[in-house]
């Protein structure tokens, strides 16, 4: 038995020491992207805001003001605590930030009211209104962030935000080119998909364990880890974007309902897995009247307004962990082994979330948005409460086996029980080695999801949004991939570049949503002209594309961009009844790779092919082949 202590000692050191180190390896993932420091600007000390304490200001008052009449934001964060009052902004945009399209993202999902207005020279150029109090359908760019694309104009752009919101008044800006956005939206959605996924598999795997052993705890567990997953989610904007993106009730009020029950399940699992009853009756009562009242709690974040319920949960969650804390230090001192690693694991996630209450008081700046504090905590505590559940849970195993030998002990004088003994014992191992079977299966299928769940969130990553053809993250990998193969394989290698004529005409006389169709169409032509699955269309940027067309000799190359120029040109898009045509300029180069310096010069070949194309007069295809070095 003694031998018994002495190696769950060892294996509760080891548990440890690998939570420990897959806690640093979260922060130093989160940080790096909670940083997101590829944005071209970002818009904080300096803005100008006015509090406007009767709701009196609107648009058309604001516009008039003159700077002096504003006041000026001094600190590096536009946070201003919780305020039921509109808050009105001002900032002011150059005209040369960059010559892509760009964005304006709120990197704060949990705003009632957001309305932006751009003007230049006095004259609007766009408005929006976004926020959760509108429907998630309503939102001019579907993500769970908020973002407003920022017009093109010649001039300096002045940007007026309203916002008004029942909870904390955050409002961190960024400006972003659109195809580095893409890139960090797909690293935060993978980071997302990866918690989202291990959450779910800590869930379902220990709702499993409850169904095949019966043990509350597990059940319990079960529901916590979902009640956190909820919470995380929804404070990341992800149950609106997915679940309930047109109850718009429902989401004013999901981060008090999701977070609540997460303490009132943390309850009923401290309870179970410590077994307070057995060692406190005091703090075994006082847990159970916390149940009643976080039981009440739910039900109440329904109806009461979130601008006061969030300061009563704030009060609640300090109480709650108190009472786990001070339950906790009362059975590790009482000699539960156990109750020391809980309140390690439970410490995790309460540390985090003050410094998420902290910064939405605004009593404390960090570089790192709250968000990712919680979402890390929250991670790390599940791991360790779930080696927690898994001790708990060996202990008392070994505890039954233990009992079990020391009947065999009193009965091994009698051969017939003792035979019997060891029937019970082989029946046992093999239940044993089952549920083992069983469990393993269950992780291979688990982990084999979150895989799946992985490969589709790269692919995505590499599709272009507005097209659904590639992306140029896809062109650049395949680009370098056939390189390689062509220098290898000493076969053609062709490079197409096409550009659509005239395409900024089209934006103005039209609007950018018929600049967009316009695009989409080419995009299908692209799709269906290529029929080989080793050619690849993608969308180079902008009004821009590229082919990819592995082992196609330099005649073959010249035949197929004449044939897609030929369709385009045949092609008519109507948008809005207003039917449009649209021409395409191409340039065609083909080489066999023999070193670096022709990987280069093929890219560079067929874009001077392009422009040499629009230099003839457009709607036409030039072509060059490396070898002779001349346009044909």
């Amino acid at each position: 038995m003694e031998a018994s202590v002495a190696k769950l000692g060892v294996r509760q050191t080891w548990y440890i020491g690998l939570v420990i180190l897959i806690g640093l390896l979260c922060i130093l993932s989160i940080s790096k992207l909670g940083v997101g420091n590829n944005y071209l600007l970002e818009i904080n000390k300096g803005t100008l805001y006015l509090e406007d304490t009767k709701n009196a200001f609107d648009i058309d008052q604001m516009q008039t003001y003159q700077n002096a009449q504003w006041e000026e934001e001094l600190n590096t964060s536009l946070t201003f605590g919780m305020s039921k009052n509109p808050y009105w902004f001002k900032f002011f945009l150059p005209n040369n930030l960059s010559d892509e399209p760009l964005l304006i993202e709120i990197d704060y999902v949990m705003l009632d009211k957001v309305d932006m207005w751009f003007f230049s020279n006095g004259k609007l150029l766009a408005e929006f209104q976004e926020g959760d109090s509108y429907p998630f359908k309503k939102r001019l760019i579907q993500t769970e962030k908020l973002l407003f694309p920022i017009p093109q104009s010649d001039h300096r752009i002045s940007v007026i935000v309203k916002v008004q919101t029942e909870g904390t008044l955050k409002l961190p800006l960024r400006v972003w080119e659109e195809s580095e956005y893409l890139i960090y939206s797909g690293e935060y959605n993978l980071l997302l998909g990866l918690f989202i996924g291990f959450m779910a598999a800590m869930a379902l795997s220990n709702l499993f364990f409850y169904v095949s052993t019966g043990s509350p705890s597990f059940l319990s567990y079960s529901l916590y880890v979902v009640a956190v997953g909820f919470t995380v989610a929804t404070m990341h904007g992800l149950g609106f974007k997915y679940i309930w993106p047109d109850w718009v009730w429902f989401q004013s009020r999901s981060v008090g309902i999701f977070a609540t029950s997460t303490l009132l399940f943390i309850c009923i699992f401290t309870r179970q897995l410590l077994d307070v009853q057995k060692h406190s009756r005091t703090m075994d009562n006082l847990i159970k009247y916390a149940v009643w009242v976080l039981s009440v709690s739910v039900i109440g974040s329904l109806v009461i307004p979130y601008h006061i319920y969030i300061i009563y949960f704030l009060v609640t969650l300090c109480l709650i962990s108190l009472l786990i804390f001070t339950a906790s230090l009362l059975l590790m001192f009482r000699g539960v082994r156990l109750a020391g690693f809980y309140l390690l694991a439970w410490s995790v996630l309460i540390t985090a979330g003050f410094m998420a209450g902290l910064e939405s008081f605004d009593l404390i700046d960090m570089d790192l948005s709250a968000q990712y504090f919680v979402m890390l905590g929250a991670a790390v505590e599940t791991y360790m409460l779930a080696f927690a559940l898994a001790i708990s849970y060996t202990k008392q195993r070994d505890e039954q086996y233990q009992s079990q030998e020391l009947v065999l002990l009193e009965e091994r004088m009698a051969r017939e029980s003792q035979a019997k003994a060891f029937k019970l014992k082989e029946e046992a191992q093999e239940d044993l080695e089952y549920k083992v079977e069983e469990r393993t299966l269950e992780l291979e299928i688990a982990l084999r999801e979150l895989s799946e769940t992985n490969n589709e969130l790269e692919q995505q990553t590499r599709t272009d949004s507005l097209t659904g053809i590639r992306n140029r993250k896809h062109f650049d990998k395949k680009f370098e991939a056939e390189v390689r193969r062509c220098r290898r394989e000493q076969s053609d290698l062709s490079i197409v570049m096409l550009d659509i004529d005239h395409f900024k005409t089209i934006n103005d006389n039209y609007g950018h949503v018929a600049g967009d169709e316009v695009i989409k169409s080419v995009a299908n032509v692209l799709k269906t002209k290529l029929k080989r699955t080793t050619d690849d269309a993608c969308r180079y940027g902008g009004e821009e594309f590229a082919l990819i067309l592995p082992n196609t000799d330099f005649e073959g190359a010249k035949s197929l961009a004449e044939n897609l120029r030929q369709s385009i040109e045949d092609l008519t898009t109507e948008v809005d009844g207003v039917k449009l045509n649209v021409t395409i300029s191409a340039g065609v180069a083909t080489t066999i790779v023999t070193g670096l310096d022709d990987e280069k010069s093929l890219l560079e070949s067929a874009d001077r092919a392009l422009y040499q194309a629009k230099r003839e007069g457009r709607n036409r295809v030039e072509s060059v082949h490396l070898h002779a070095r001349d346009i044909v």
